[in-house]
């Protein structure tokens, strides 16, 4: 009897530890099981954030299109414009579309139907004048391009919506000018070779000239001739007045290849080396003309900082919708001799002049 107690003791210990190791193994291989299939869902779920990820990255991003009218390429001062808004354009990777009206002002309003028709991004536009300035404002305004000018001042003288002005301040050309003039040649007789009037910039020139005759007193413009703001009509200009033996002790020319006109005319008469020079820009022939003795003394104006600062407004537009804090700047001049050329800004395009301007990624 005992020995059959014994035995049923024995056996109901023996089913008890099967049946709890039966459910110890249940459980291990569902909770494996459910494990398992977590990680391949989360694995699942990683590879669709991936690829959703890799299609983003991946997108082309639209390049920009700058489109730019020069009047003349042939023209020095317009020329590096255009070189220093390139150079600018280059480091930012921006396509700049250049079309040359070589002097055609019907061709320069047609180029830009062209670039109006190429939906570019943005337009920039060399002028001479606000009537000009007027025509092309109306038909970037239209299509809803936005349209920035340089060389020519066109606050409170055009209707319409531009993004950026620049241009520097020919009344303060003028008058640095004569302000030299009446310090330099106190007393002498004055021969203003002027550009063409009609187009703003010969009024804008009076303007300060006239400032500076009654600031200072010491000088005033004897005699006055109208030219095509060229080297032959300058030099033209410069032998009429010669051959009327009206007498003149300095010339004043309104840039730097009339002044190569007014020199011609000087030396052809015997005169050259007598009669001093003073004229405008701080080129590259400007300062060969310093340097060769044929002008005295020049205003630079740095037209490079006009293309780069061009371009810096229509750039940040474009990329961050930021609008310049001035609708209109006008660069720093400076009059200039011989003995102090590295007063100079360089007109050649260099990244020294783009830190010049603050760089091109913020005002």
């Amino acid at each position: 009897m005992k020995k059959t107690l014994l035995k049923a003791i024995v056996l109901f210990v023996v089913i008890a530890l099967l049946a709890v190791l039966g459910v110890s193994g249940c459980k291990t291989t569902t909770t494996e099981t459910t494990a398992a299939a977590s990680e391949t869902s989360t694995t699942a779920a990683e590879s669709t954030t991936t690829a959703a990820e890799t299609t983003t990255t991946t997108a082309p991003a639209k390049k920009l299109v700058f489109g730019n009218l020069p009047v003349a390429l042939s023209d020095e001062w317009n020329g590096y414009s255009v070189e220093n808004f390139k150079y600018a354009a280059a480091k930012k990777g921006v396509e700049v579309q250049v079309l040359d009206s070589a002097w055609d002002s019907n061709k320069q309003l047609s180029n830009l139907e062209d670039l109006i028709t190429k939906k570019v991004d943005q337009i920039s536009v060399f002028v001479y004048t606000p009537e000009e300035a007027q025509k092309f404002l109306t038909k970037a305004n239209d299509a809803k391009i936005p349209i920035s000018f340089e060389n020519t001042k066109l606050v409170d003288k055009v209707q319409g919506d531009y993004l950026f002005n620049v241009a520097f301040e020919y009344a303060q050309t003028g008058y640095l000018a004569f302000k030299y003039i009446s310090e330099t040649y106190p007393g002498k007789k004055v021969f203003y070779a002027r550009g063409l009037p009609g187009m703003g910039i010969v009024e804008e020139y009076m303007v300060g000239i006239e400032k500076a005759i009654k600031e200072f007193g010491k000088v005033k413009v004897d005699i006055q001739r109208d030219t095509n703001w060229d080297t032959k009509t300058a030099q033209d200009a410069t032998t009429d007045v010669i051959a009327s033996g009206q007498k003149f002790d300095v010339i004043f020319a309104n840039n730097e290849s009339m002044a190569v006109g007014c020199y011609n005319a000087l030396k052809d008469a015997g005169l050259a080396g007598k009669i001093p020079i003073v004229t405008t820009g701080g080129g590259p022939t400007g300062i060969k003309l310093l340097q060769d003795g044929i002008v005295q003394a020049t205003v630079a104006a740095p037209v490079s900082l006009q293309g780069l600062y061009l371009f810096k407004a229509m750039y940040l537009y474009a990329t961050q919708s930021i609008t310049p804090p001035q609708k209109f700047i006008a660069p720093d001049q400076s009059v200039v001799t011989v003995k102090d050329l590295d007063k100079i800004t360089p007109w050649q395009p260099s990244d020294a002049l783009i830190d010049m301007i603050g760089g091109l990624d913020k005002w």
